[in-house]
Parts: C-alpha cells; sequence; structure tokens
C-alpha cells in the first residue's frame, strides 16, 4: 500500500513539473517583445502608463542609434479610440541640449499618436501632451487600416531623442497615454489581420 501511494505521488509530482514546463514555455518573452492588444471589457477609460527613462522605457534598455531610443511598450486594439495623453517629468533629462519623447505606430517614426515633446525641463510638473490630429480617435487604428501589431492591433513605440551626444545619463518621465477599447455598440473584436470599418 506505502509503495502504491509513493508512486502515485511521484506520478503527480512528475506530471505537474511537466505541465509547469509547458505553461512556461507557452507564455515564455519573445525578443523582440510581442504585445496582445490591451482590450478591456468594461465601459471605463483604459490607458498605458509609460516610465521613461533615460535609459530604459518601462524596463527594457534604451540603446541609441542616432540619437534615437524606439521601443516598443504594448499594443492597441483594432478601433481602440485615442483621447489623451499627459506626461510627469520627475527628473529633467540633461543631455546638453534637448530631449524629446514621442508615441507612436511605427518603430521608424513613433510619432504618429504623440508629437515629440520635450522632457529637458520642467521636473515635478505634469503637462498635457500634443495628440497627433491625425492619430486621435480611431483614424489610425481603424477605418480600415491594416493591422501592425506582432500580434494582432497596433503595436505602441516610445521614441526618446537625445539632444546631442553624450545622451543624458538621467532623465525620468511617466507618460499616460489613454483610449476607449472598441466594445460597445457596433463595435466588436476583429480578428488578427483582418481590416474593418470604424466604430
Amino acid at each position: 500500500m506505502f509503495r502504491t501511494l509513493k508512486q502515485k505521488f511521484r506520478y503527480w509530482a512528475g506530471a505537474i513539473a511537466a505541465s509547469l514546463l509547458v505553461c512556461g514555455v507557452a507564455y515564455a518573452l519573445t525578443k523582440p517583445p510581442t504585445f496582445a492588444p490591451r482590450n478591456t471589457i468594461s465601459q471605463q477609460v483604459a490607458y498605458f502608463r509609460i516610465n521613461a527613462n533615460f535609459n530604459n522605457i518601462d524596463g527594457q534598455p534604451c540603446v541609441y542609434v542616432s540619437l534615437k531610443c524606439t521601443v516598443k511598450i504594448g499594443a492597441l486594439p483594432y478601433n481602440a479610440y485615442v483621447i489623451r495623453a499627459t506626461q510627469q517629468i520627475i527628473t529633467n533629462f540633461n543631455s546638453s541640449v534637448s530631449d524629446t519623447l514621442s508615441i507612436g505606430l511605427t518603430s521608424t517614426s513613433a510619432n504618429e499618436l504623440v508629437a515629440a515633446q520635450s522632457v529637458h525641463t520642467g521636473a515635478g510638473n505634469q503637462a498635457t501632451l500634443t495628440v497627433v490630429s491625425s492619430g486621435s480617435g480611431v483614424q489610425l487604428t481603424g477605418n480600415n487600416a491594416v493591422q501592425t501589431g506582432a500580434d494582432g492591433g497596433f503595436d505602441i513605440w516610445v521614441q526618446l531623442i537625445a539632444g546631442a551626444t553624450p545622451t543624458a545619463t538621467a532623465g525620468q518621465a511617466i507618460v499616460i497615454l489613454e483610449y476607449i477599447s472598441p466594445n460597445d455598440g457596433s463595435c466588436t473584436d476583429v480578428p488578427m489581420g483582418a481590416t474593418a470599418g470604424a466604430c
């Protein structure tokens, strides 16, 4: 009897270990990172809270190429309605000339949603950022736009541009990008790779 219980214990311990291993592989981080669109099911404002430091964005290393550092931080769902963006500079970025931050849907420009704005001065102040007029509402995230997200929807890229070499050795800004999820009225989930009209 004792031997049978011991054998059962080993069997179940092995099964649990195998399940954990499979789950770990299934949910492994990817490089470059992929993010599923962040879609809420309740009727509330959804948002991304972005922690932009001089040397990393949301914990991802900031590698400057031609004075630019661009990092993917998440994905908007199809027909996400972009409403506003704000920032609070915790510590001024301190390159010798100026530093700016922008948010976009492509890694090359990274400014289609929020135009480049200074993070060089104004520590302690909370400010409203300029949402690009063509990036507000569902103009870029719906209206038969082709999905660009690696896992559906539209990837979001944050870009820091250093004013000059050497780049900043200090600096932190918290940025909030707010949007409404497509979860009401005629808006429904759009399958990965598909397109749909604005709603």
